[in-house]
């Protein structure tokens, strides 16, 4: 899965960056509604956010490893 994503990020980088920051959205959203309403409902989007981090992680991995242009 991480080596699917890898490719799909080198071959599609808009929809990849649009990836990234609908996570991040989420992640800031979360983080601000669980200290400013003190309810931890709002923790939910912060366990959304660990699945796609950790799928971005793998994948910057494998394409730093194997995926580098030689210009």
């Amino acid at each position: 899965m991480f080596r699917a994503y890898a490719r799909f990020s080198v071959n599609h980088p808009l929809v990849h960056y649009t990836n990234l920051l609908a996570v991040l959205a989420v992640f800031i959203t979360s983080c601000y509604q669980l200290l400013e309403n003190e309810n931890l409902m709002f923790a939910a989007g912060l366990v959304l956010v660990i699945l796609p981090t950790v799928i971005f992680a793998r994948s910057s991995d494998y394409k730093r490893k194997y995926l580098s242009t030689n210009d």
